[in-house]
């Protein structure tokens, strides 16, 4: 018994540590969304949400499903909170800013998703950019 909450208490430790974001000018029901996903740091600045995950790569994968769960899901649910943010870009790194991608938010790009069904993939794919060596290229 004592095995078993000893791992019970290791592994409830170590989600407490991974839900430690550090927010910068994120709303709070933005910060709602985005706790639980492995983020070290969220900043918003000027429309743009930098955020920094504790992975030491970010996969195609892993953003495509942020994007649409963590970010658009939140303009279907709250569109007039979301309109409020002024949200123009993502950029979401890994643990050391060296890699990653950024995601063209600018006006009803994700309502627009949210009117294609299950086709986010490729529709976020073509609004994204791949970061390198911590810089993130301008939107088109």
């Amino acid at each position: 018994m004592k095995k078993m909450l000893a791992v019970w208490m290791i592994g409830a430790a170590s989600t407490l540590a991974l839900a430690d974001t550090e927010f910068k000018n994120v709303p709070a029901p933005l910060q709602k969304s985005l706790r639980g996903n492995a983020l070290k740091t969220a900043q918003l600045d000027n429309g743009v949400l930098r955020l920094q995950m504790d992975k030491p790569e970010v996969t195609e994968l892993v953003y495509s499903t942020f994007v649409f769960h963590n970010i658009c899901a939140e303009q279907w649910h709250h569109p007039e909170q979301f309109a409020q943010w002024a949200l123009s870009r993502v950029e979401l790194l890994n643990a050391t800013a060296t890699q990653g991608f950024a995601f063209d938010a600018r006006g009803d790009i994700c309502a627009q998703m949210g009117s294609l069904g299950k086709k986010f993939g490729p529709f976020i794919a073509q609004r994204t950019a791949k970061c390198e060596a911590g810089k993130c290229p301008p939107l088109p």
